[in-house]
């Protein structure tokens, strides 16, 4: 099993955003928003990727390793569960949902039948926690008829364009035969340690005679780790400097992306322990700041990207608030922000750190259910246009080297002509690199 998946701005004159001020460390942590604590994962373990199988091809998956269920899991505070209904839509190979009424159909994608379990006595942070399953008994009527990229939104039930919060998933079809092969190299025109790459190559085989047209397949979308929102792209027919296909038009291809940064492994903070991180309190890092770890060591992956967290029947299943501490001179030219599966590896506006000039440290308070979460430090600018950080730098406070043990995937996408068009997976693999 494979471990586990806005805001204003004011313009200046230079045309860059400036994007609100964060609390100062002696500020209290920002309002919990209603929708908390929310996580996505293949299966019934947190740890798992957001990918699972089509049920009417597991029985062909016994090399895919893969749930054929998706489970959805958030908090709320309300005094009785709140009336919500939840909308999957399928989205193209670039997450544009489609508006193709064949393939969206709404009678298998919407659900106002939502079941929740009751937090334990003594929780002050929320009352009502929602674990569902889709495809599930509980849910016979949802149904991912096409496999490919996934949206879902969490919406009130009687205003479904009152959106409370997102995510995505995969569902994948076992249709296509591949092995991944990742290796170390150096890539000269870097300076150290930049220069540490690791090259990425997918040999596919495709059934013939088969189902799938074999020119049709000729996308692959490789992902690190668990950020779904960053992935590397191979197409047949682009002209990347980094990417390239063998055997386009047969049944055996190879899908190469060369070049590709390692990083770091992820940090680790760890709140479990209630002796050491008391309710009520601001969680600081027992161990103190973090510091710069450019150049000074790397670090192997604990959980690749994912969280592991308590079970709503422990009394200690609370949301702490949590201050990240960063010790570094300030950089001017970007802004710091804190990146883990709370903001599923896609920093926004308040994920913005706060830099402190008197002392020299970034701070950053965020709410996160009491467990053991991965996180990271990154360096960019928020594009509010775009709405996520283009450009963002994980390797200038982070490091990087081949030491790095990331889980890289690959998702197999196939250019469905029928009904103008659909995009389906059909394909999955993954390899630790080292391993």
């Amino acid at each position: 099993m494979i471990r586990s998946l806005v805001f204003l701005f004011l313009l200046i004159g230079t045309g860059i955003p400036e994007l609100p001020a964060q609390p100062t460390p002696s500020e209290a942590c920002p309002p919990l928003p209603f929708i908390r604590g929310l996580r996505v994962y293949a299966g019934d373990d947190e740890t798992n990727l957001p990918v699972m199988i089509q049920a009417d091809t597991s029985a062909r998956s016994s090399d895919a390793l893969l749930p054929s269920w998706i489970t959805i899991r958030f908090d709320v505070a309300e005094e009785a569960p709140p009336r919500l209904a939840i909308r999957f839509r399928h989205c193209d190979k670039d997450w544009n949902v489609d508006t193709d009424y064949f393939v969206r159909d709404d009678f298998f994608t919407l659900t106002r039948t939502l079941f929740y379990e009751q937090s334990s006595a003594g929780i002050e942070m929320y009352r009502w926690r929602f674990t569902n399953s889709f495809p599930s008994a509980e849910h016979p009527f949802v149904r991912f008829l096409y496999s490919g990229n996934w949206l879902f939104d969490i919406v009130d039930e009687n205003d479904e364009e009152a959106i409370y919060a997102s995510g995505r998933f995969i569902v994948v079809e076992n249709l296509v035969r591949s092995a991944l092969e990742v290796r170390n190299d150096y890539w000269t025109p870097w300076v150290m340690p930049f220069d540490q790459v690791h090259r990425l190559r997918l040999n596919i085989r495709i059934p013939s005679p088969g189902p799938l047209f074999q020119d049709f397949v000729r996308t692959v979308d490789f992902y690190k780790n668990f950020n779904l929102y960053q992935p590397y792209r191979v197409d047949s027919y682009d002209r990347q400097a980094n990417t390239f296909v063998e055997g386009i038009g047969l049944d055996r291809k190879a899908f190469i992306y060369e070049n590709m940064p390692p990083g770091n492994g992820y940090r680790l903070l760890d709140i479990r322990r209630a002796v050491v991180y008391p309710s009520q309190q601001v969680a600081k890092r027992f161990e103190g700041a973090d510091f710069t770890r450019f150049r000074f060591g790397i670090d192997q992956h604990v959980y690749f990207g994912s969280a592991v967290t308590e079970p709503i029947r422990s009394f200690d299943a609370e949301y702490l608030c949590v201050q990240f501490e960063l010790e570094r001179p300030l950089i001017e030219d970007a802004d710091v922000f804190v990146a883990g599966i709370f903001n599923n590896w896609d920093p926004q506006p308040d994920d913005r750190m706060w830099y402190d000039e008197d002392i020299g440290h970034y701070f950053l308070h965020r709410w996160l259910m009491r467990g053991a979460y991965d996180y990271q430090y990154v360096v960019g600018i928020y594009d509010e246009d775009k709405g996520y950080i283009p450009d963002a730098d994980w390797l200038r406070i982070e490091g990087n080297g081949w030491a790095a043990n990331n889980l890289y995937w690959a998702v197999i996408y196939y250019d469905d002509d029928q009904f103008g068009g659909v995009t389906r997976a059909v394909g999955f693999t993954y390899r630790v690199a080292g391993r």
